[in-house]
């Protein structure tokens, strides 16, 4: 008698409610699989099972199982020749991490992120995992502006930023160059600064 094909699969993860049903593949070319002797226990207390055939045995379903912490899912499988096997299934409950502070790195540089998580519910054990991403370097963009008049020889310009995501504590340079007059002389470049306050 052969069980397997589970339908989570080991070393995965799902959220809970993604979990609608259990199935396994209960096989045996010796003997004919008993399906009134074949079921699911959730925690060691048997729970309704339905089948559907396949080549030399049956698929067994465990539908809308309650899941709450771990879980410890058992197929109890017998067959016609007095055959039995048990298999368990440890479904751990974790949590899935996720970073959602807003840290400003810097440009270019590498960042190692790591996280570690216990199990506490079979076999006590503690991992960790790491891994790293690179933030992007600075970038220098020409940015539209609108010139208004303000008088008759003076004129203002508005500048479109293209983010308007300013960190409070940094200094920004805004350069204007390229500006000519009505005769082409080209006007000497502009360099201003400001700082965001805190």
């Amino acid at each position: 008698m052969l069980i397997n094909n589970f339908s989570i699969g080991l070393n995965e993860w799902y959220y809970l409610d993604d979990i609608t049903y259990f199935s396994v593949d209960v096989t045996d070319d010796i003997c004919s699989v008993s399906t009134s002797g074949t079921y699911f226990m959730l925690n060691e207390v048997p729970t309704l099972t339905t089948y559907s055939g396949i080549t030399d045995g049956y698929r067994f379903y465990c539908s809308n199982p309650v899941i709450s912490g771990g879980l410890i899912v058992t197929i109890h499988a017998e067959n016609d020749c007095s055959g039995v096997e048990e298999i368990d299934y440890n479904l751990l409950f974790g949590y899935r991490a996720e970073f959602t502070d807003y840290i400003d790195w810097g440009p270019n540089k590498e960042i190692v992120v790591w996280s570690r998580a216990s199990n506490t519910v079979e076999c006590p054990n503690t991992e960790s995992f790491a891994t790293f991403f690179e933030t992007k370097e600075l970038e220098s963009r020409d940015l539209s502006a609108f010139i208004y008049p303000t008088g008759y020889g003076n004129l203002g310009a508005e500048i479109y930023p293209q983010s308007k995501y300013f960190l409070p504590g940094y200094t920004y340079t805004i350069t204007v160059n390229g500006i000519k007059d009505f005769s082409g002389n080209t006007m000497e470049p502009i360099i201003f600064s400001f700082t965001i306050e805190d």
